[in-house]
């Protein structure tokens, strides 16, 4: 796992060298673009503008041609971040406190509203014959990821608990599955792909970016705090619906299961309403559920890859997909 993380680091060189020359440009003022600056040199991996860059090799495509659909997607993606840590009223992100933590609710706000101004500006630099189409593909898997946190904040709103498997997939595969498919599709757009090939890479990308989530919400149960980078057990302190609490609730017996149940719809829950709730949901046995479950859509995504030649760009997708089952944060 460590190898391919060192990986990332010369996959997404592009992409790191086009972000410094945007804040290199953009310095004030600070109360935006030093906070933004400061928030996108954490410790992120870089995942969807590395797979961006590899589908775009895979079908035979020079890197280059992606770059700034890459940055665009990464730029996104840390909007989405620093917006959703908002909503969930997160503590930490990538081991470092959130940046409305940091420096208060108006500034965070305003700098996320600044960063997705900034992702167009990116987005118009697209070049080549298949700009527009790129452009409509972004444009519509932004809308899928603002529509899937939308269901999901839905289910808050209404305090709604009877959340189904299919309706889970459903959020998470517009607010993480979305993000990750339209990075594969338009790599493989900017580099030469046909409507076939696109397509392959869309359905591998909508996979893993289930995947992800699920091993994602795998992580804040079971992981490792600080490998993970993020607060253990912040899902049940914020009242997240996932897989896990969906299964965990199915198969605990009869009072386990009622206590889970009250724990999780608990308000203003304390660490040891947390630690209580993480122990029935561990002894429930849903966490070995999902996890298979994860790994059977990832190895199902990775299918898909039989429609691309052999080539170094295939070869880093697969890597990156099993680097998504195996990750500790």
């Amino acid at each position: 796992m460590e190898s391919i993380e060192k990986k990332l680091l010369p996959l997404n060189a592009p992409v790191r060298s086009r972000l410094r020359s945007i804040f290199r440009r953009r310095r004030k003022p600070f109360e935006v673009y030093g906070l933004l600056s400061e928030f996108l040199s954490t410790n992120g991996k870089l995942l969807r503008p590395a797979l961006c860059l590899c589908a775009c090799r895979a079908v035979g495509g020079k890197a280059r041609q992606a770059v700034s659909a890459a940055t665009a997607i990464e730029m996104f993606h840390n909007f989405t971040l620093i917006h959703d840590d908002i909503e969930d009223e997160s503590r930490m992100r990538r081991g470092r406190p959130c940046m409305h933590v940091k420096y208060g609710l108006p500034l965070a706000l305003n700098s996320g509203d600044g960063l997705f101004m900034m992702v167009w500006q990116e987005a118009l630099r697209l070049g080549g014959s298949r700009e527009m189409k790129a452009q409509r593909l972004l444009l519509s898997a932004f809308t899928n990821v603002l529509e899937g946190q939308a269901r999901e904040l839905g289910w808050y709103w209404k305090k709604r608990w009877s959340v189904k498997p299919g309706e889970y997939y459903q959020v998470v595969g517009g607010k993480t599955g979305a993000l990750i498919s339209v990075s594969c599709e338009v790599g493989g757009l900017l580099g030469g792909a046909d409507a076939k090939t696109c397509k392959a890479l869309r359905d591998f990308g909508m996979g893993i970016g289930i995947g992800f989530q699920m091993i994602d919400d795998l992580l804040n149960i079971v992981g490792d705090e600080k490998k993970y980078g993020k607060e253990i057990g912040g899902d049940i302190r914020e009242g997240k619906r996932t897989l896990l609490t969906i299964y965990a609730l199915r198969m605990l017996p009869g009072a386990r299961r009622r206590r889970l149940w009250g724990l999780l719809k608990k308000e203003g829950k304390g660490k040891a309403d947390v630690s209580e709730a993480i122990r029935l949901i561990k002894e429930s046995g849903a966490p070995t559920v999902v996890k298979a479950a994860a790994e059977k859509k990832i190895a199902s995504a990775m299918r898909c890859l039989q429609a691309l030649p052999e080539n170094e760009g295939k070869r880093n997708l697969t890597e990156l997909a099993g680097y998504i089952t195996r990750r500790k944060r």
